[in-house]
């Protein structure tokens, strides 16, 4: 009796495997179609960048009106600090079209299309940076 239970077990295991949520843009075409499909401009978002540089911190709350970052804050402070160094989410596209000489990692969101993590060249090596964006919701 055992012996017929297991097939039938297995079968919904690997059906139940197969209904996966949507899977996420591998190519900057896809997942720049899939953003702008969202037709959003005005949104919020949490993002943090790593890197060596001047304007590397986080976590933030960027905040994109119209197209434009408006305002930026800190998460543990509650700070506003300045919007320079933390981009809309079509500026991280354009900075994917202008990487020189490197193919940056990039993640993209399954949903929306936006890139959830950018990592050009080598973190290890204090050239590179990653800046990581997640929790992005439309705002009016």
């Amino acid at each position: 009796m055992h012996s017929s239970v297991r097939p039938v077990f297995v079968v919904g295991l690997v059906a139940l495997a197969s209904c996966n949520h949507a899977t996420a843009p591998t190519t900057v075409a896809e997942a720049k179609t899939l953003w702008q499909s969202q037709n959003l401009s005005s949104y919020s978002y949490t993002a943090s960048h790593s890197c060596y540089c001047v304007f590397g911190s986080g976590p933030v709350t960027v905040d994109v009106a119209q197209g434009r970052v408006t305002r930026v804050t800190d998460i543990a402070t509650g700070a506003e600090i300045p919007v320079t160094g933390w981009y809309t989410i079509d500026e991280l596209f354009d900075q994917l079209l202008f990487i020189e000489g490197q193919v940056p990692s990039v993640q993209f969101d399954a949903t929306l299309g936006y890139p959830r993590r950018i990592e050009r060249c080598c973190i290890a090596n204090d050239s590179g940076s990653i800046y990581t964006a997640s929790g992005l919701s439309p705002t009016n």
